[in-house]
């Protein structure tokens, strides 16, 4: 079931969704980094068991971090620049409340057949 989040839920939630967040993305960038080594890298590493693990450790950390982030009713858009919604109402209409890592509160909503491109303030 949907969880709902009035603007004052989705606030309080911030410092959190930041820190985990922040790990995320840094987790990510981290594994596309290591997938797009240079061949030269990728062949001296001969399909080697510790670069194996390194892969899976960096996608059991991602997942349990989008884990997390959905088990509080977070649903993430792109984790390379933070951006999450948040489900809510907003005047008997079905919304998303929308907000990118750095910013400092959630400010933008946006209709649920529309994205990013839609953000409107609040």
């Amino acid at each position: 079931m949907e969880r709902l989040f009035t603007e004052a839920e989705a606030n309080a939630l911030l410092p959190q969704l930041a820190k985990v967040l922040t790990r995320l993305r840094q987790v990510y960038r981290s594994a596309v980094a290591s997938a797009g080594e240079s061949p030269q890298h990728s062949a001296s590493s001969n399909g080697s068991a510790a670069a194996a693990l390194a892969a899976s450790d960096s996608e059991r950390e991602i997942a349990g971090l989008l884990s997390e982030l959905e088990a509080l009713g977070v649903i993430v858009r792109d984790a390379e620049t933070g951006l999450v919604d948040f489900a809510a109402n907003r005047e008997g209409e079905a919304i998303y409340l929308c907000w990118q890592l750095g910013e400092d509160r959630v400010g933008y909503w946006h209709a649920r057949d529309t994205g990013f491109m839609g953000r409107q303030p609040l």
